[in-house]
C-alpha cells in the first residue's frame, strides 16, 4: 500500500504530525498527573468499572483453564513498552519496516495493558485477558505516519497470532480504513484472524466506502469487529464514531446493501476515562475509541482461550460476540451502538442448542435428566461435559440435571395435604374404596387418584387389588414404615427395595399356614393408569415380586417377618434412572432380604425394627455415559421406631422413629463421553470410575402426632430431621407439616 498518514485515535488530538512525536511528553505529563489523580480511586481494587460493565469478574480470571493461556494478541499501534510490570515476560515487540518509530509509546502501552494487564504491579489494575501475550508492532515513524499494514499483518499470522487490535485511523473524515486493509482483512490468506478496529474520535457517522472491486464485505469481512466508545452511564461518547446508514459499496453497488451496512459489524465498549499502564512504566487515564476496542479484543482473548478450536472460526468468534452484546439505544441493531455493548459474561456462557456427545450419538442436554435416589447420591456429585451451538464445551453438576426433593420441606409448612379415602361398599368381607390425592410433590409419580378392592375371608385368606401405595396392604408395615417420613423417601422404612416399584398397580394375598405363620405374596409395579403421573419424574419402570413368612406370638406381643423382594427395574438400578444420554438401556436387577419385627411392650406401647440387605447387578453397555462397572451393587438399610397410644385421648397416638434410607456399600459406576475440541478441532473424551459409596450416612429422625377426633377422621402433625442428607455429608434436610385423612 501506499504509505499513509494515520494515527492513534485513543487521546483525541487532531494534529496528526505531533500524534507520536511531539505530544509524547504531554502524553507522560499527562499521564503522571492523571496517575496522581486516580491511583487512590483504583489502588485497592484491580476490577476497573470498565472491567465490571463488559461483565468481567475474579471468578472469571481465576478459572482452572487460566483463561486466555497462550493466547496470542498482535497490538498494531505505537510500541507498548514490554517491560512494563504489567506485561513483563508477555510481551515482544516489532518494529514495522515502514518506520523508524523505536521508543516506548503510552498508547499503545495503554491499549496492551487493558488487553493483558497481569495485575502484578501497584497500579491496581487488570486486563481483560491477563494471560494472553502481547505481540507489539510498531507502525509510526517519528512523524506519526504508517508503514505495511499488509506486510504486518503477514507477519502476525506467520507468528502464530488469531487475533490483531488495530486503534489508529484517519481523523477526522470519519473512514473506517483504507481498501487496502480491509482487502487483507478479507484474504483467504487471513480468514482465520479476527481483525478489531476502533471506530475513531471524530463524532461523527461512519462514511460509506465505495471498493474499486467487487469485494463482498458481508462474506469477506466475517472476521471484522468495529467498536465505538461509551461512558460510564452506558451513553455513547460524544468523541466516538457511529456506524450510521453507511456501508462497504463494492464496484457494482449503486446502493448500500443491508448487510453490508457499518451498525452489522459494530459494538461498543467502555472508552471514557479508562485506567492502564503508560508508556513511562506508570498508569494514567486516557479516552478514545482507542480505549474501547482493547476491551473486545480482551474479549476474543478469552473466547480463544477458553475454546482453542475457536482460533480457527473467526465467524463464531464474531457472531458470539454480536450475539450476546447488551442491547443499547434503539431496539435492535441500530446506527448509534450497533449491536450493544460486549458483554464477557454472556460471550462465555452457552449459546444455541446444548448436547451431550459419546462417540457419534448427539443428546439433547434438555432431555437428558436423572433421578437419584440415597442409594446412588453419589453420582452427584460428579460434572459432565456438554457442548453449545458453537461446539464449546461446559461442565455442568449432575446434580442440576438431578431432581432432588432437598428442601420440600426444608424450613416449609406443609399444610392442607389431603388424602380422602372414600368408600363405595362393602359386602361379605369385600369392600372398595378410592383416596383422591391430588399431586403430591413428595412423591411425584404416585397417581393422583388411588383405589383398592380388599376381600377378607373369615377363614383368614385376604387380598388386595389396586392402584396407589402398596405398603398400606401389608401386615405390620403400618408399624414399620414410620408414616410420613416413608413419604418423603421411598428407600425408608420396612420394605426399601419393594418401594422402589410402589406407587402403581399392586395385587397382595395373605394366607395363615401351619403353627400360627402367615404367608404374603404380591406383585406390583410403578406403572400407573394415569400417564401424567407416569411423567413426572425420570424414576426407572419397575416391577417387583415380594414373599414374606411371618409369625405373631399367642399373646400377640411379639411379631416379625422375613421376606424376600425380587426387583426389576427398566433403564434404572435402585430407582435413579435418567433419560436422554443419562439413560440406561438395559436396567437391572435387586434381590434384598428384610428382617423385621415388633414388640408390644404393653397395651400401649409398641418397639419395632427392620434391617434390609440387597445385591444388585445391572447394565454394563458401553453406549450409554453411565453404565455400571462392578457386577454387583451392594447396600443396605434400617429402621427402629417406638409408638406410644393414648395419650391423651384414647384414638392418639406418637410415634418417633430412627431410620437409614438405602445406602450402596459397595460398587462402582462408569461416566464416559466427550469432553473438549483441542485448537486442531480434534475431540478428546473422558471417563471417570465413580466410587459409588457415598461420602456421608443418611439418619432420619422424625416425631409425629396423630388423632381421630371423630370416626373415618384423622389430623396429624411432624416434624424430621436429616442429617448427612441423600448420603451427602454435611447436607441436612428438616421440616414440619400436617395431615388430613379420612375415610367416607
Amino acid at each position: 500500500m501506499s504509505i499513509t498518514q494515520l494515527k492513534p485515535i485513543g487521546s483525541l488530538r487532531r494534529n496528526a504530525r505531533r500524534t507520536i512525536s511531539s505530544s509524547v511528553a504531554i502524553v507522560a505529563v499527562v499521564g503522571l498527573i492523571t496517575l496522581s489523580m486516580h491511583h487512590n480511586a483504583h489502588a485497592g481494587s484491580s476490577y476497573q468499572w470498565s472491567l465490571s460493565r463488559i461483565g468481567i469478574n475474579k471468578t472469571m480470571h481465576k478459572n482452572a483453564r487460566e483463561k486466555g493461556t497462550n493466547v496470542k494478541v498482535g497490538v498494531m499501534d505505537g510500541l507498548a513498552r514490554c517491560t512494563h510490570k504489567e506485561l513483563k515476560g508477555r510481551c515482544r515487540y516489532y518494529e514495522n519496516s515502514g518506520g523508524t518509530y523505536n521508543y516506548w509509546d503510552s498508547h499503545g502501552t495503554h491499549v496492551a495493558t487493558t488487553i493483558a494487564a497481569s495485575n502484578t504491579g501497584k497500579g491496581g489494575m487488570v486486563g481483560v485477558a491477563p494471560k494472553a501475550k502481547i505481540y507489539s508492532f510498531g507502525m509510526f515513524d517519528d512523524n506519526g505516519w504508517v508503514g505495511s499494514e499488509t506486510a504486518t499483518v503477514n507477519k502476525a499470522r506467520r507468528l502464530g497470532i488469531r487475533v490483531i487490535n488495530m486503534s489508529y485511523g484517519p481523523e477526522p473524515v470519519g473512514m473506517l480504513a483504507n481498501f487496502s486493509a480491509l482487502h487483507t482483512m478479507g484474504s483467504a490468506a487471513n480468514k482465520k484472524m479476527v481483525f478489531v478496529k476502533a471506530a475513531g474520535n471524530s463524532g461523527v457517522k461512519l462514511k460509506t466506502q465505495q471498493f474499486s472491486t467487487n469485494f463482498k464485505a458481508w462474506s469477506k469481512l466475517k472476521n471484522l469487529i468495529i467498536v465505538g466508545a461509551v461512558q460510564s452511564n452506558r451513553k455513547i461518547a460524544s468523541f466516538s464514531n457511529r456506524p450510521g446508514t453507511g456501508c462497504f459499496k463494492a464496484k457494482k453497488d449503486t446502493k448500500c446493501i443491508k448487510k453490508n451496512n457499518y451498525k452489522y459489524f459494530t459494538v461498543v465498549a467502555p472508552g471514557q476515562s479508562i485506567y492502564a499502564g503508560l508508556g513511562n512504566g506508570g498508569y494514567g487515564s486516557m479516552s478514545g475509541t482507542s480505549m474501547a476496542a482493547p476491551h473486545v479484543t480482551g474479549v476474543v482473548a478469552l473466547l480463544q482461550g477458553y475454546w482453542p478450536s475457536l482460533k480457527s472460526k473467526p465467524g463464531s468468534i464474531t457472531n458470539i460476540i454480536f450475539k450476546t452484546a447488551q442491547d443499547l439505544g434503539k431496539k435492535g441493531v441500530d446506527p448509534v451502538y450497533g449491536w450493544g455493548l460486549v458483554r464477557a459474561d454472556r460471550a462465555l456462557s452457552p449459546l444455541g442448542k446444548k448436547y451431550l456427545k459419546k462417540n457419534n450419538k448427539i443428546y439433547s442436554l434438555s432431555t437428558s435428566r436423572l433421578k437419584v435416589t440415597p442409594a446412588l447420591s453419589a453420582l452427584t456429585a460428579q460434572s459432565v461435559t456438554f457442548f453449545d451451538g458453537y461446539d464449546r464445551d461446559f461442565q455442568i453438576p449432575l446434580a442440576t440435571l438431578a431432581p432432588s426433593y432437598a428442601g420440600v420441606l426444608n424450613t416449609w409448612m406443609r399444610d392442607g395435604y389431603e388424602r380422602q379415602e372414600y368408600t363405595l361398599g362393602s359386602d361379605s368381607g369385600l369392600s372398595y374404596a378410592f383416596s383422591a390425592n391430588g399431586y403430591d410433590p413428595m412423591n411425584p409419580s404416585l397417581a393422583d387418584v388411588q383405589w383398592r378392592m380388599s376381600f377378607n375371608d373369615p377363614n383368614g385368606l385376604d387380598w388386595h387389588l389396586g392402584q396407589g401405595v402398596a405398603s398400606d396392604r401389608l401386615e405390620g408395615t403400618q408399624a414399620l414404615s414410620f408414616g410420613l417420613m416413608a413419604d418423603k423417601t421411598h428407600q425408608s422404612g420396612a420394605y426399601p427395595v419393594m418401594a422402589l416399584a410402589d406407587g402403581g398397580l399392586y395385587g397382595f394375598i395373605d394366607q395363615p399356614v401351619a403353627l400360627g405363620f402367615n404367608l404374603t405374596g404380591g406383585v406390583l409395579t410403578n406403572n400407573t393408569f394415569d400417564s401424567e403421573a407416569d411423567e413426572r419424574d425420570f424414576a426407572p419402570k419397575s416391577d417387583a415380586v415380594v414373599m414374606a413368612l411371618g409369625r405373631t406370638s399367642a399373646d400377640k406381643r411379639l411379631s416379625g417377618s422375613l421376606s424376600a423382594t425380587y426387583l426389576m427395574e427398566d433403564q434404572g438400578v435402585l430407582g435413579t434412572g435418567g433419560a436422554g444420554g443419562l439413560g440406561f438401556t438395559e436396567g437391572s436387577e435387586s434381590q434384598a432380604i428384610t428382617l423385621s419385627t415388633s414388640y408390644k411392650l404393653s397395651s400401649h406401647t409398641e418397639l419395632s425394627a427392620s434391617y434390609t440387605e440387597a445385591f444388585s447387578k445391572g447394565d454394563t453397555s458401553t453406549d450409554n455415559l453411565l453404565t455400571l462397572t462392578s457386577s454387583h451393587l451392594v447396600s443396605n438399610a434400617f429402621a427402629l421406631g417406638v409408638a406410644q397410644r393414648h395419650l391423651i385421648s384414647d384414638t392418639d397416638e406418637l410415634k418417633f422413629s430412627i431410620g437409614q434410607p438405602l445406602r450402596v456399600d459397595g460398587g462402582s459406576m462408569s461416566l464416559s463421553h466427550n469432553d473438549y475440541y483441542d485448537e486442531a478441532e480434534t475431540m478428546h473424551s473422558r471417563s471417570v470410575d465413580i466410587d459409588l459409596s457415598p461420602t456421608g450416612r443418611q439418619i432420619d429422625y422424625q416425631l409425629q402426632y396423630s388423632f381421630s377426633p371423630k370416626k373415618n377422621l384423622t389430623l396429624g402433625a411432624f416434624a424430621y430431621y436429616a442429617n448427612d442428607y441423600l448420603h451427602q455429608k454435611t447436607l441436612t434436610d428438616h421440616g414440619v407439616g400436617l395431615r388430613l385423612m379420612g375415610s367416607f
